[in-house]
């Protein structure tokens, strides 16, 4: 038995997917309620986890139901799991999926460069 999951998307049809997640992250009231969770997650990848993953996951959640998905989590998985077939093939697809992770996970600080003595 073979583990290999065939893509549920097309390739066009999963870039279409990834744009309308990323709109939907822009969209006004999307847009405001992500910002907030960011300011009171600041860096902390555990605050990040429980403020904002909920908030992205949510709408991404709606988007892809458009696209054929369940609301499942096991929908998003497969979801997840189709990007992650074609992000490998795909310059443009690994290049939204960028832009969608980046959603996830704070912002990196800045690392001052080191002090001489």
């Amino acid at each position: 038995m073979s583990l290999h999951m065939e893509p549920k998307l097309s390739l066009e049809d999963t870039k279409a997917a990834l744009t309308d997640i990323l709109d939907a992250l822009l969209a006004p009231a999307n847009k405001e309620k992500l910002d907030d969770a960011r300011k009171v997650a600041g860096n902390d990848m555990m605050k990040m986890m429980h403020h904002v993953f909920p908030l992205v996951t949510k709408i991404q959640q709606e988007v892809i139901q458009k696209h054929g998905f369940g609301s499942e989590g096991e929908d998003a998985i497969k979801f997840v799991q189709t990007v992650r077939q074609y992000e490998i093939q795909d310059a443009e697809v690994a290049q939204l999926a960028l832009r969608l992770k980046s959603n996830f996970l704070p912002p990196h600080p800045t690392m001052a460069p080191p002090q001489t003595p």
